[in-house]
């Protein structure tokens, strides 16, 4: 029984046994992690393009599917691994560039990298033997860095595009790199940043910067190319602004790249100027390591531009970072700019104050403040006062700045110290008293007390002998303030220069008992001011110095007593000038003037010092614009002045500024009355073409406002200004490239006038344009370029209220561009063939529509069909272009013709003269050089409108020479043809009928008075 249990027992156990293997062969096998790596790799990477919120827990979980990889196979399992990864990847790259989702797998990835390259270093720290963590991390890497490579030099966009991204987001996530994966990388993104697609150029630039710490340790074989190098030629050349945006933004910022960073303060994109004050100067720690000159252009840039962001960024920089790295002192802040020396110190302050409005009830200006002045300080307060005064704030004013007595004692107590300063010592003493003269300047002199103690001060330190100019121009125009009226400051001043010319003759009188009354420098000389140009012309101009005996040692004080008086006389000059520039009242009004002009400035002009006749023809002409008599009288000094060979640059321009004042006060016609307009004209006209920069620039900017104000048309030199607006030997004088570029589009389109005036001396233009070209192929835009802008300015549409209601009553002739096309048309007849093949693609550009008119139209394609059969083209572009002109033409025809009224007759016999210009036509010979237009238009000759001699339009005789026939393929230009000739012969005989009948007429009046 016992062995009957057990046997039983064990039965039921292999019974068990067994029943237990077969649930367990029942269920599915567990895969490994190597065998789930199709399902499992892309359910992340689908779960990743949803959000970025699940990345980290997907790169985790993507990381322990790395390890196991590794764990179960090895290097084989990490190869299954990274193919299956590449293999996902793959799809990611090619999608377009604007898709969230794509870009949300490629962060993922890179957070990816970041999560196993942060697993490596954690099991590094934890164990000693890190190589098989880091090999797995390592391998990676470099398996997915090789695969990004071959994707940067593919053919399609999106792949290079999204290769060089995420190279870009992987790099800070890398570890230590191999030295022949770093060069292949750093050579594969030096090609990429010349990528033809700007996007791609964005990635690769962002991915290149991050090589730039490695450059510095590594260094740069000879043979690679230098990557700050690079970057900063991209930064500064590169036609994408958001190249030179990734640039600018990633560059390495050093004493090198840091001059050259401010530089895009002037780029062309808005953004990128604004950017320059928010990205770089917020990782500048301390603005002071830049030089004081590049704080000055870095301020000067972004205060004066044109865009009100670039502007406010700017103000927001140096308000609130500037500030705080001066630890919040305006004084302070003063000193890092050197206010004496710049010429941006002005705005900064308007514009702290006014986007730190908040500080200004904060400011205090004690006794102990104004007693312990400082260049700074000095500088901070009259900047304040002069900001109140625009704001119309009397109450911050008056708390600033003490009373009219009070300030005039300042005034004379750093007056004095400036007196007794030493050289060193001066110019601050100086820049303080001009800053407190220029307050002076802003008070109110109700106060009668404190405004006689001012006056009484001005009028000692104007005797002073060393005063500055800039003292000078703040004490006259106090004093003109103080005054009662004009004539009152006019015979105050006066009074003051009689007062320090007496110390000339006394001098004079002390060195020269004897000297007669009737020398050049004596002031009781009365001199005839009708008859003075003459003589003040050859004084100007011959500037050989008089014949003196040598000074013997004995006489070295009589020449420095010389000297002296000639310091005076400069100082009475500029005394005189700055008078002027502040007097509005007309000469006869003024009795005061003449005896000035008399006794000081017309001298000054017979003198030999070149700066002492520069201030006489400052004053001269100061004086001339307060009277047109005398304005007349000397406009011909003037003139003479400019053109003078020994005259110094500084009298030539400050002649030329005087000429085109009077013209501008007066006007042209009555500045004509001594000498002739065609005078003046030619003499301006003759300046155009000056090799002084200056000169141009002034003569241009002088035009300019004359016909702006329509005081002067001519064509003639309103073809020069456009010459020049192109010429590339003015690419460098950006005054005259600025006001011409002003200018040229204000004047054609605010009258359709001046846009008739363009079209007649369109071709003349061009045909020059074309030919400078040819000389300087690199240095100026192409034909075309410029063709495009004439036509553009040339548009009648651009004209100011051309599109408004009424336009009728304007006479815009909108179809003006067909006819400078038949101007174009008649030159291809006659140009070299050099010249006339730039000419179909300026033709095609043109605006040739309904606007047209019918007339012009015909005379088109009659001139073109001509063109084609006496003197068509070889070169199939230009071929090309001409035959899609006439058939946009043909086009508008393509209705059967009606019959036409007498009107519509009138108009087609304007054909004629187009018709006469073919028939007498003969084409050139090969081997002979026909008479180009260029040679015409350069000829001397009044009206060179004209571009070609055309026969008259007149009717055309029964016997004239047959025309050429058309090709059978252009059937609808042979129908139009053949309506023109019916339509002229008709013409003819009516006309012809019209003449028999006049004979008729006058032959009976011959026999009734017979």
């Amino acid at each position: 029984m016992a062995r009957q249990s057990k046997q039983a027992a064990a039965g039921e156990a292999s019974s068990g046994s067994n029943a237990k293997s077969g649930s367990s062969s029942a269920r599915p096998r567990k895969p490994n992690a190597i065998e789930s790596l199709r399902t499992v790799v892309p359910s992340i990477f689908q779960e990743s393009q949803k959000t970025v919120a699940n990345h980290r827990k997907n790169a985790i979980m993507l990381r322990k599917i790395q390890e196991q990889c590794a764990e179960i196979a090895g290097e084989k399992g990490e190869e299954a691994f990274n193919k299956e990864f590449i293999r996902n990847l793959n799809v990611v790259l090619a999608i377009k560039k604007k898709e969230p989702a794509a870009d949300r797998v490629i962060q993922f990835v890179s957070s990816f990298i970041l999560c196993t390259r942060e697993k490596d270093i954690e099991l590094e720290q934890a164990s000693e033997d890190e190589e098989g963590a880091e090999g797995i991390s390592s391998r990676f890497v470099e398996y997915l860095m090789h695969h990004l490579l071959k994707g940067v030099r593919v053919k399609e966009k999106q792949v290079r595009l999204r290769s060089c991204q995420l190279i870009a987001l992987s790099t800070n996530s890398l570890g230590a790199m191999d030295d022949d994966l770093y060069t292949q990388l750093q050579e594969s993104l030096l090609e990429r940043v010349r990528d033809k697609e700007a996007a791609v150029r964005v990635q690769a630039v962002f991915a290149l910067s991050k090589l730039q710490a490695g450059e510095e340790e590594e260094g740069v074989p000879d043979n690679d190319e230098n990557v700050v190098q690079t970057l900063v030629d991209l930064m500064q050349h590169d036609p994408s602004a958001d190249v030179r945006r990734s640039a600018l933004f990633n560059i390495e910022q050093t004493k090198a790249t840091w001059p050259l960073i401010l530089e895009r303060a002037r780029d062309t994109d808005a953004y990128i100027r604004r950017s320059v004050f928010t990205k770089p100067m917020d990782d500048l720690s301390d603005f002071r390591v830049l030089s004081i000159e590049d704080r000055e252009r870095l301020l000067r840039y972004g205060l004066s531009d044109r865009d009100e962001g670039v502007k406010r960024a700017c103000t927001k920089m140096l308000s609130t970072k500037w500030i705080q790295q001066a630890d919040d002192n305006l004084i302070e802040f003063m000193e890092r700019l050197d206010v004496m020396g710049s010429n941006v110190a002005d705005d900064v302050l308007k514009a702290f104050f006014d986007y730190r409005a908040d500080i200004l009830g904060s400011l205090t200006f004690n006794e102990v403040f104004w007693v312990n002045l400082t260049v700074e300080s000095a500088f901070l307060v009259r900047a304040y006062a002069e900001f109140c005064r625009s704001k119309d704030d009397d109450i911050q004013f008056e708390r600033a700045v003490p009373e009219v007595t009070r300030h005039a004692f300042y005034i004379q107590k750093y007056s004095n110290i400036m007196q007794e300063a030493d050289e060193n010592d001066r110019p601050e003493a100086e820049f303080i008293v001009t800053q407190l003269l220029m307050i002076a300047k802003l008070l109110d002199y109700a106060d009668e007390n404190g405004r006689r103690k001012m006056f009484n001060l001005l009028r000692e330190m104007l005797m002073l002998d060393d005063i500055p100019d800039k003292h000078l121009d703040c004490i006259v125009e106090t004093m003109g303030k103080i005054s009662l009226n004009e004539k009152d400051f006019t015979r105050i001043i006066i009074e003051i220069i009689s007062d320090i010319r007496a110390g000339i003759d006394e001098q004079e009188f002390l060195r020269n008992p004897e000297k007669s009354d009737d020398d050049d420098d004596s002031p009781d000389d009365t001199i005839d001011l009708t008859a003075t140009p003459r003589k003040r012309k050859r004084s100007i101009v011959d500037k050989t110095p008089s014949r003196r005996s040598s000074i013997a040692a004995e006489d070295v004080g009589q020449s420095t007593s010389e000297v002296d008086a000639m310091l005076i006389r400069l100082r009475c000059l500029t005394i005189t000038k700055f008078m002027l520039e502040r007097s509005a009242e007309p000469l006869k009004e003024n009795s005061y003037m003449y005896g000035l002009l008399n006794e000081l400035v017309i001298p000054a002009l017979s003198r030999q010092e070149e700066v002492m006749q520069e201030l006489g023809i400052h004053c001269l002409g100061l004086i001339c614009v307060l009277d047109q008599n005398l304005a007349q009288n000397n406009i011909e000094l003037f003139l003479t002045c400019v053109f003078a060979e020994n005259a110094s640059d500084q009298l030539q321009v400050l002649s030329l500024k005087i000429v085109f004042d009077l013209i501008l006060t007066f006007g042209l016609t009555a500045m004509s009355s001594q000498i002739t307009e065609e005078r003046i004209i030619q003499d301006l006209s003759k300046i155009l073409e000056s090799d002084v920069p200056v000169m141009q620039a002034i003569v241009v900017e002088g035009l300019a406002k004359l016909m702006l104000t329509k005081l002067l048309k001519n064509a003639q030199i309103l073809r020069k200004m456009i010459i020049l607006y192109f010429d590339p030997e003015t690419a460098n004088n950006n005054h005259l490239r600025q006001c011409l570029n002003y200018f040229l589009q204000v004047y054609f389109h605010s009258s359709h006038d001046n846009q008739v005036t363009l079209s007649e001396i369109f071709v003349p233009i061009m045909i020059q344009l074309i030919q400078i070209q040819q000389d300087s192929k690199n240095e100026m835009p192409t034909p075309s370029i410029m063709a495009q802008q004439l036509l553009e300015w040339c548009e009648p549409r651009r004209v100011l209220g051309a599109e408004n209601e009424g336009v009728a009553d304007k006479n815009i002739d909108f179809g003006l561009q067909a006819s400078i096309a038949i101007e174009i048309v008649k030159v291809m007849f006659t140009e070299v063939n050099a010249t006339r093949k730039h000419l179909p693609l300026i033709l095609y550009k043109m605006r040739l529509d309904g606007d047209s008119g019918e007339i012009r139209l015909k005379k088109l394609t009659l001139l073109i069909g001509n063109l084609k059969a006496k003197r068509p083209f070889t070169e199939p572009m230009s071929k090309k272009y001409l035959l899609s002109v006439e058939k946009n033409i043909l086009k508008m025809f393509e209705e059967a013709p009606e019959a036409l009224d007498d009107a519509e007759l009138n108009k087609l016999v304007e054909l004629t003269e187009e018709i006469s210009f073919v028939d007498n036509f003969e084409p050139p010979e090969e081997s002979h050089d026909h008479r180009s237009l260029t040679k015409i238009l350069n000829d001397d000759v009044a009206d060179p409108i004209e571009p070609i001699d055309t026969a008259p339009a007149t009717p055309m005789s029964k016997t004239r020479i047959p025309r050429a026939k058309k090709d059978k393929a252009n059937s609808r230009l042979a129908k139009l043809m053949q309506e023109v000739d019916a339509i002229l012969e008709s013409s003819e005989s009516e006309q012809e009928q019209d003449d028999d009948a006049q004979d008729d007429y006058g032959s009976d009046d011959d026999d009734d008075d017979f």
